[in-house]
């Protein structure tokens, strides 16, 4: 399997979700089972963060506080993700920090598809060279 059918089997239906949901949702307030269900966190959890960070109700900044913060797999690649600044152009090493995948991996990959400059034009292109083990179930 590539990491590509991996991301667009795992992932991108997540932040599409939670990209129309951001888009579309007309309330000023979000509910916590409704971000429990998009971010793949535990209500319990939505609860901690809001407690540490201090917030009364989930709106649109508070979400992404706790997207920041959760331990879901989409909120720790977000997380990453703000940790390298998003960049317009990725490095190896911010690829593989971001995804999770192997520097040398990344690197290969990059080789192998002619890629030089790492952007969200050509990342699916890079996710196509990268071979994963599907995780057992």
């Amino acid at each position: 399997m590539t990491y590509l059918e991996y991301y667009n089997s795992t992932l991108a239906p997540k932040l599409q979700s939670i990209d129309l949901f951001l888009k579309t949702e007309e309330s000023d307030e979000y509910t916590i089972d409704t971000v429990s269900e998009l971010l793949n966190l535990s209500m319990d959890e939505i609860e901690t963060i809001m407690q540490h960070a201090n917030m009364k109700v989930i709106n649109r900044l508070s979400f992404f506080i706790i997207m920041q913060n959760g331990s879901s797999e989409i909120c720790k690649m977000f997380s990453r993700e703000l940790q390298r600044k998003l960049p317009a152009t990725y490095t190896y090493f911010d690829i593989s920090y971001i995804y999770q995948i192997p520097y040398d991996v990344v690197k290969e990959a990059a080789e192998e598809a002619n890629i030089h400059d790492i952007t969200t034009d050509n990342i699916n292109t890079l996710f196509s060279y990268i071979y994963i083990r599907p995780e057992a179930s």
